[in-house]
Parts: C-alpha cells; sequence; structure tokens
C-alpha cells in the first residue's frame, strides 16, 4: 500500500472497518513512513480530544418522569403477555448462545501479544528502538501526550536495574500505542501501554518466537511487557512495575 492508498483508507482502519489483509497492508506501509504515521497519530488524536471534550446533555426532569409514568402504565399488560410471545424464548435462546460463545472465545491478550512481539522484532531488526532517546520525565511527558492524548506510565525502574532509554509511537491491533523502552545489561525491555478503552487486559504470561511476553491492564492502560531475557529476570521488572501501576505511582 502507498500513502495515496493510506490517505483513502485510514479512516476505515482507525474504525476498524478494513479487513485483515488490508488493515496488514496499511500497518506495513505507517511502520515505514513517517508522513503517514504522523497523520495516522494526528488523526487519533483528534478523535480522542474529541471523545474527551463532546459535550453530554441530560434529560429534563419532566421528560424523564413522562418516561417513568409510560412504563408504569404499560408494565401490568406486558406481565400478563410476556410468557406468551414465541420471541422471548428465540431471545432466551440467542443470550444463552451468547453468553456460551463469550465463554468460548479465547481471550485476545495472546494475539495482541503476538502483535507487539512482532513489533519489538521489528524494531530491534531495524535498530529503532526509540523516536525520543531521553530518560527525562519532563521530556516524555509532553511528546507522548502530543502524539497519542494519553500519558504512558513513566516509572523509574532503575533500582533494579533497569535503565529508561526513552519511547516512541507504535501500532497494535489498529490503534496507536506508546512503546517505553528500557535496558537491563546487554538486553532491552520494551513496555508496550494504551488507555483500556475496548477492555482490560487479562493477566498472562507467554512464550513466543523467544521473547518472554507479560500482558496485565487497570484503569489507567493495558501494559505488555515483551523481552528476550530469560522469565526470571524479567519476572523482577514485571514484578516492580504491576506494584507501581497497581497503586497508581508511575513517576
Amino acid at each position: 500500500m502507498n500513502c495515496e492508498g493510506v490517505d483513502r483508507f485510514l479512516d476505515l482502519y482507525l474504525d476498524r472497518e478494513l479487513d485483515p489483509i488490508q488493515s496488514y497492508q496499511l500497518e506495513q506501509h505507517l511502520n515505514g513512513c513517517p508522513s503517514c504515521r504522523g497523520l495516522a497519530q494526528e488523526l487519533q488524536n483528534f478523535r480522542s480530544f474529541f471523545r474527551c471534550n463532546a459535550p453530554v446533555y441530560l434529560a429534563p426532569p419532566q421528560l424523564r418522569a413522562n418516561v417513568l409514568a409510560a412504563v408504569r402504565r404499560e408494565k401490568p399488560k406486558s406481565e400478563l403477555t410476556f410468557f406468551r410471545r414465541p420471541w422471548i424464548y428465540a431471545a432466551a435462546v440467542l443470550v444463552v448462545g451468547l453468553c456460551a460463545l463469550a465463554i468460548l472465545i479465547p481471550d485476545n491478550a495472546k494475539e495482541l501479544s503476538g502483535q507487539a512481539v512482532a513489533r519489538y522484532s521489528q524494531s530491534l531488526a531495524t535498530d529503532h528502538l526509540v523516536d525520543i532517546a531521553s530518560s527525562d520525565q519532563q521530556v516524555l511527558k509532553p511528546w507522548f501526550a502530543a502524539r497519542l492524548g494519553f500519558m504512558p506510565p513513566l516509572a523509574d525502574l532503575q533500582a533494579p536495574g533497569y535503565t529508561l532509554l526513552g519511547g516512541r509511537t507504535d501500532i497494535i491491533q489498529n490503534r496507536p500505542v506508546a512503546a517505553l523502552v528500557y535496558q537491563h545489561d546487554k538486553s532491552s525491555v520494551t513496555l508496550f501501554c494504551w488507555p483500556p478503552n475496548n477492555g482490560l487486559l487479562s493477566k498472562s504470561n507467554y512464550l513466543i518466537a523467544g521473547s518472554n511476553v507479560y500482558t496485565w491492564g487497570n484503569a489507567k492502560c493495558n501494559y505488555i511487557v515483551v523481552s528476550k531475557l530469560d522469565e526470571h529476570e524479567l519476572e523482577s521488572f514485571v514484578d516492580s512495575l504491576r506494584t507501581r501501576t497497581e497503586s497508581g505511582s508511575y513517576f
């Protein structure tokens, strides 16, 4: 996909209306084209700003009273005829079926983790770990806020031996995310995070393509940690970060 295609399909991409092949092609182009990636970030920032600032109107008290009165008038009739309607049984079957389906559908944490590992591996292969190299929170905070519209947790984890190198923006499953990169000895650890607008990630860990992955979520963000460090070394990082994020201590 070229820049013209991105301009044509970007709105559909952000609305998650593209088919998987087109989404993948567009993401590949965004990864290699700073101009289009910047356009995608600007559009996503505008959407986030609009969602946060759009006015909310409350119904007048009289309208509420009228609706409740109408409901009370219809209630006796509804109670008499409720179980006589065949569609009620069909709806009940449908609800049960959806509940069963919800139980059977696997958690998407593993799918997102696979995409995070791909982004992590690509950053290593291209030697492009960060867009901004800094551990100064006063530098990183406005940088991320201007591009993503939210603030990732900039936890100072130097005590257990992890140094914050900087960060970059990335894309996982059609959404812009923050990627914070830490250094431990000669290995890097990438923390991907984004607001949990579409639900929280479960607390899980995986081994994918030789990388250890940890996922979890809270009211602030969803988190995916990826590194080729062995499981025991990475656990200290994850435990420290979870403690800080769950307590609300990010800095």
